[in-house]
């Protein structure tokens, strides 16, 4: 009896320590199921639909951000997403995470800039999302003066096109947006600020261009554009497919410095916004001239989340960037008309 005794005591051991084995893992697995960085890279896979874009797009190894995905998918005991031959989908599951990764994602942000702007030595810190011609045209500028006119705000300044922008902003990831064109998304407040003309360029020896060029010339010679996502894009196809004409997009490359190489070496030809060329156009490489019948414009907005907190420098942040828009729209020259203000109408004013 002592024998038998000893070896079920044996067996209990054994049978607890199996359990602890088992138990403890699930437990910090339970304890890590999401945090931050899977988050991220989570809502960075649905944003570009291809992991392989969002490991390039991150600059993170694909294999780690797969792990990090599959890891994420396990624990929480769900699919996520549905791979196919084009890419990745939301599954339902994957959806719900989403819509709730965005909201925290934004929350943490929030917290992260009150924390910090009531640190007495630090200065307020403004995520500022720019397009590429805005930077060209004022981004140091914009910097140098919020140094002077504004030593408690910070900008942090992220260059990118316009839907890029706006997808960042809705992440949390940027407080401001100087994007193109308004997309009417939830929870996205936008005021327009400029009417900006879009300018019809090629090589400087290619001979296509007088003063003036018919929209239907246009888009038949080798245009390279952006994509279908950008605002330029969209504007031609509305256009062309209003009139019935078909686009000849020769190349389509997500790079404006790709674009201006092609333009110059004289192999395609492109419809851009004033600054991104001035540059060129000064030095000689690239000739621009308006677009009529019709004439192509859009508009400036900038954008900020309806539900933003405030910022603790509100009122002199705001003032700063109308001065700065004021003077964007001078370097744009005949090509840019302000048609509003950063600046929220005083009680009783008027709309001009």
């Amino acid at each position: 009896m002592r024998l038998i005794s000893r070896r079920r005591c044996r067996k209990n051991a054994i049978a607890r320590s199996a359990l602890r084995a088992i138990a403890l893992p699930r437990a910090r697995i339970w304890e890590e199921t999401i945090n931050l960085r899977q988050l991220r890279y989570f809502v960075k896979v649905v944003e570009t639909g291809n992991i392989t874009r969002a490991s390039e797009s991150m600059n993170v190894a694909q294999t780690a951000l797969g792990q990090q995905i599959r890891h994420l998918e396990e624990s929480l005991g769900v699919r996520l997403f549905v791979r196919h031959s084009r890419g990745i989908s939301l599954t339902e599951p994957g959806e719900v995470l989403h819509r709730h990764a965005l909201a925290i994602l934004s929350s943490v942000e929030e917290a992260r800039r009150e924390v910090m702007a009531h640190g007495a030595a630090r200065r307020e810190v403004v995520n500022l999302g720019v397009t590429p011609s805005i930077q060209a045209l004022i981004g140091p500028e914009l910097l140098l003066a919020a140094r002077d006119e504004i030593p408690d705000v910070s900008f942090r300044v992220v260059e990118e096109l316009s839907f890029i922008l706006i997808d960042a902003l809705m992440r949390g990831e940027l407080d401001i947006a100087l994007a193109y064109e308004f997309e009417n998304r939830p929870g996205l407040a936008a005021t327009a600020l400029i009417e900006e003309e879009l300018l019809f360029v090629a090589g400087a020896g290619s001979g296509v261009l007088g003063e003036s060029i018919s929209f239907e010339e246009a888009i038949r010679t080798d245009l390279a554009l952006v994509s279908d996502r950008d605002i330029v894009w969209r504007l031609i196809h509305d256009v062309a497919g209003r009139q019935k004409l078909p686009v000849n997009v020769a190349f389509e490359v997500q790079s404006m410095p790709a674009i201006k190489t092609l333009v110059a070496r004289g192999a395609a030809t492109s419809v851009v916004p004033y600054g991104v060329v001035a540059e060129e156009i000064q030095q000689g490489l690239i000739v621009a001239c308006p677009i009529r019948q019709p004439s192509m414009k859009r508009t400036l907005f900038l954008n900020r989340m309806s539900d933003a907190v405030s910022f603790v420098h509100e009122t002199a942040l705001l003032a700063f960037l109308d001065r700065m828009i004021g003077r964007l729209a001078e370097r744009m020259g005949p090509y840019g008309s302000l048609i509003g203000s950063v600046l929220p109408r005083r009680h009783g004013e008027v709309e001009p």
